[in-house]
């Protein structure tokens, strides 16, 4: 996946109450650091919202809707290849 092609993708994304989001496409789960909260403006190949949550050690996220990547999170935000 390249930066991209995730641009125009369309996610349900879900905040953690911090400075990550949950981002679920058609293409995969993606996981964004929000600047505007303090994070570094990357976004990285993560896993299942379930997961996710549990990583984090939160309960839930909040769901902040539906919309076009480049559209919520800009088009400066950095791609990471890593989990």
């Amino acid at each position: 996946m390249t930066k991209e092609e995730l641009l125009d993708m369309v996610g349900k994304f879900t905040w953690s109450f911090g400075h990550l989001f949950h981002i679920e496409t058609k293409a995969g789960c993606f996981e964004w650091s929000d600047p505007d909260y303090d994070g570094d403006n990357t976004i990285r190949p993560c896993g299942s919202y379930k997961n996710w949550v549990k990583k984090h050690g939160i309960p839930y996220g909040r769901a902040k809707g539906r919309h076009v990547i480049r559209g919520y999170c800009g088009e400066n935000w950095i791609l990471v290849d890593n989990v």
